[in-house]
């Protein structure tokens, strides 16, 4: 077991936690409490550094989910980077892959846009199946 560090620097587009280490049942107190002390402005952009992460159990997941909700409370946006490929593995089983902005490299490129199935023809407002 690797104990988790987690190392927080700020940028002109916003807070960057650089963790490593295990992020378990015991370690996701220290980082969820890390995380919430950090002053997410309106606009910024909450970057969590995942490439030192080696392991990543349901209460680390809980802690992501926890960062990505104070980022939206906050006005702001959340980018996993460098995300380890058993964890973006775990995270796509469960369908976080849709909930969170996963970039490699230390590159933060723009924010997805999210897609939309219209089933509706234009100007009529109802299905037309």
């Amino acid at each position: 077991m690797t104990d988790l560090s987690t190392t927080t620097r700020t940028t002109p587009t916003g807070p960057i936690a650089e963790v490593a280490g295990d992020l378990d049942y015991y370690s996701a107190v220290r980082l969820r409490e890390a995380i919430r002390v950090i002053d997410l402005r309106p606009g910024e952009t909450l970057v969590l550094d995942l490439r030192g992460l080696t392991f990543c159990d349901s209460s680390g997941i809980s802690v992501l989910i926890a960062a990505h909700r104070q980022a939206e409370i906050a006005q702001a946006r959340m980018i996993l980077r460098s995300v380890p490929h058993n964890v973006t593995r775990v995270l796509q089983t469960v369908g976080l892959d849709q909930l969170f902005d996963i970039q490699d490299g230390p590159e933060i490129n723009a924010p997805r846009q999210p897609t939309r199935t219209d089933l509706t023809r234009p100007g009529t407002g109802t299905d037309q199946n």
